[in-house]
C-alpha cells in the first residue's frame, strides 16, 4: 500500500467496556477505537480515504479534489493525508470561509486551498457550473464526494470486520455505528458472507438514509440492517445540553471521548436500547467508534461565540 500506513495504530482497538446499565443487563459491550488510528486521519475517514488516495497515488494524480462543511471532519482527514503524503488538496466549501473555525484553520495549515462556492451550488456539487468550472481547472485531479463515500471507500470500510474477527474470539451478535453518508454501514454490508447484525443510528434527520446505504450496497445483506433514526438530537451537526452532559459523563466512566456529532449519538441511542431492554442478556455488540474528536474544537468555537 502506501507509506502512511506505517504511521497508523492498526488494527485499532478492541475494548470492553463495564458499565453498571451494561452489568446489571448482561450486556457484553465492547467498543472498537477507530478515532486512535491517526491524529490526523481517525476512525472511518482513514477507512474512506485508503483506496482513494491509493487510487490516486498509482494512476499519478497529484491533486484531490473534496467537499465538506465548516466542521467536516473528511476535510480535516482529507487534508491531514494528502500533506503527509505531498498530495495536493482542494476543499470546496459549502458558504464562506472562517478563518478562526478551528477545522478550516488546520486544513489551511496542511495547504489546503479552500475555495467557497454557493449553497445552491453546493447541494448540486459536480452538476452545478460553479463547481465544473472549479474542477476543470485540474487537469490531474481526482474528485472524492462529500464524507468519502463511493465504492473505494466501500471496501476500505469492509476491512474493519476483517480486524474485528482477529480480535474477537466469538462472533459479535450486533455491531453498531453512527452514519452520515451511510458508508462506513454500506462498506460492512457489503462485505462477502458479512455474519452479523448491523444498528446504524441516524446522525441527521433523514428519511432516506437507510435506503441510501442498501444502493451502495446493491442491497445486498439488507436483512442485517437495522437503521435507527430516533437520536439525531435535532438533525446533523445539532446538539442539546443533555447530549454534552452525557458525552462528559461517559467519557470519566469510560475513558473514551466521544464527539457531538456522531458517536455520542450513537452511543447515548445505544446505552437507550440496552436500558429498554432491547438485547437479550448475555448479548455481545461492538459499537464502532468513528472518529471525528476534532469536532470536539469546532464544538468548543461555537459555543463561544453563543
Amino acid at each position: 500500500m502506501w507509506n502512511l500506513e506505517k504511521e497508523l495504530m492498526l488494527p485499532s482497538p478492541l475494548v470492553s467496556i463495564n458499565l453498571p446499565l451494561t452489568i446489571e443487563k448482561n450486556i457484553h459491550l465492547y467498543i472498537k477505537r477507530e478515532d486512535l488510528i491517526h491524529p490526523w486521519v481517525s476512525g472511518n475517514k482513514w477507512r474512506k480515504l485508503k483506496y482513494n488516495l491509493d487510487f490516486a497515488l498509482q494512476n499519478n494524480m497529484q491533486t484531490v479534489i473534496t467537499f465538506g462543511g465548516a466542521f467536516s471532519n473528511h476535510l480535516y482527514a482529507t487534508a491531514g493525508a494528502c500533506a503527509l503524503l505531498g498530495i495536493k488538496s482542494i476543499g470546496i466549501i459549502r458558504g464562506e470561509i472562517d478563518h478562526q473555525n478551528p477545522t478550516l484553520k488546520f486544513c489551511l495549515e496542511k495547504k489546503m486551498t479552500l475555495i467557497p462556492v454557493s449553497r445552491s451550488a453546493y447541494r448540486e456539487k459536480e452538476a452545478s457550473k460553479e463547481i465544473q468550472d472549479i474542477i476543470q481547472k485540474y487537469s490531474d485531479a481526482m474528485v472524492i464526494p462529500e464524507g468519502g463515500t463511493n465504492q473505494l471507500a466501500l471496501k476500505g470500510a469492509g476491512e474493519i470486520w476483517d480486524e474485528l474477527n482477529h480480535q474477537l474470539a466469538i462472533k459479535p451478535d450486533y455491531v453498531t455505528l453512527s452514519a452520515g453518508t451511510g458508508g462506513t454501514t454500506a462498506g460492512l454490508l457489503s462485505y462477502n458472507n458479512y455474519p452479523t447484525q448491523i444498528i446504524s443510528f441516524s446522525a441527521l434527520k433523514s428519511d432516506h438514509l437507510e435506503e441510501d446505504i442498501l444502493s451502495l450496497t446493491s442491497h445486498k445483506n439488507r436483512e442485517k440492517l437495522t437503521m435507527v433514526t430516533d437520536y439525531h438530537f435535532g438533525g446533523y451537526g445539532k446538539w442539546t445540553e443533555e447530549l454534552i452532559q452525557f458525552i462528559r459523563d461517559f467519557e470519566t466512566i469510560s475513558g473514551i471521548p466521544l464527539d457531538h456529532v456522531y458517536n455520542g449519538k450513537a452511543v447515548f441511542g445505544l446505552l437507550k436500547m440496552i436500558e429498554d431492554d432491547y438485547f437479550p442478556q448475555g448479548t455481545t455488540i461492538v459499537h464502532m467508534h468513528t472518529g471525528g474528536l476534532q469536532g470536539l474544537a469546532g464544538l468548543e468555537y461555537m459555543r463561544n461565540k453563543i
